[in-house]
């Protein structure tokens, strides 16, 4: 099979009712080898047109075509997959059904679930409880797909990602998130406008962001917070901050000053 184009993955029906050659392309999609054949904004297509098929054996792969995601750091976004359905649509239920499940999936096979699918599966637990102790997953307007179908989907796309089951280890206590000081409010307040700190409070504690947060976060709050982490830039603000100017537990002054410039006097 050829490189697949925007058209051949958008096109209406292409996965909506039973066929051999729909379920071919699908089996292409998620071998491992040809993962470069779709973009990004394919997999999600890809995604919306099986919350809408008929055919239960290529529902079953959506838990695989969700790996697809984490195989590639691809972070699913609910607005994204949400906005163009009302609450009460079929379509939008049926894609809060299977990312449900495909959640439940990821968890019990130890393997890394895309980046934000825990989270939006945790808002759809109270809505599709019976669901998650359900052998199956009864599609509005489609087919009752069986959760060992989706299970065998997933282990057979996906194994490569699954996480080798290794003997308990302690957590390094690198790992435990550290209890902040008071004083750290004040600090963020000193850098960063108050829409910033929620941001990176937000991105502290795994919470989503939207789309226009992340880009956000990434064009302006994350290259504050790299400046801040920059040991050079901490060994210059060591170098002009007094000792006794700073909070108990700071930084020790560095043993070698920054060297000068040959035409800069030791005095200002």
């Amino acid at each position: 099979m050829g490189i697949m184009t925007e058209k051949d993955v958008a096109t209406s029906g292409v996965f909506k009712g039973p066929s051999p050659d729909a379920l071919q392309l699908l089996n292409a999609i998620l071998e491992t080898s040809p993962q470069r054949m779709v973009s990004d904004n394919q997999v999600m297509i890809i995604l919306d047109a099986l919350a809408g098929a008929q055919d239960p054996a290529l529902v079953a792969r959506f838990p695989a075509v969700l790996a697809i995601c984490a195989r590639r750091g691809i972070e699913l976004d609910s607005q994204a997959l949400f906005a163009r359905y009302w609450e009460s649509s079929p379509k939008r239920q049926n894609l809060e059904k299977l990312l449900l499940v495909s959640a439940e999936l990821f968890l019990r096979e130890r393997i890394p679930a895309p980046s934000n699918l825990p989270q939006i599966a945790e808002t759809l637990k109270a809505r599709h409880a019976p669901l998650l102790s359900a052998d199956a997953v009864p599609l509005v307007n489609g087919p009752t797909v069986a959760v060992a179908d989706m299970y065998a989907a997933l282990k057979q796309f996906a194994g490569d990602l699954r996480k080798p089951v290794q003997a308990q280890t302690p957590v390094p206590a690198v790992a435990v998130r550290r209890q902040w000081s008071p004083q750290l409010e004040r600090f963020l307040d000193l850098l960063f406008s108050d829409k910033q700190k929620e941001l990176v409070y937000n991105r502290l504690k795994g919470h989503h962001l939207t789309k226009t947060e992340r880009e956000y976060y990434s064009r302006v709050v994350k290259k504050k917070l790299a400046a801040i982490a920059d040991p050079e830039m901490q060994e210059l603000a060591g170098l002009l901050v007094p000792e006794e100017s700073r909070p108990p537990g700071g930084r020790r002054r560095p043993e070698k000053p920054l060297p000068r410039r040959k035409d800069e006097s030791s005095t200002p």
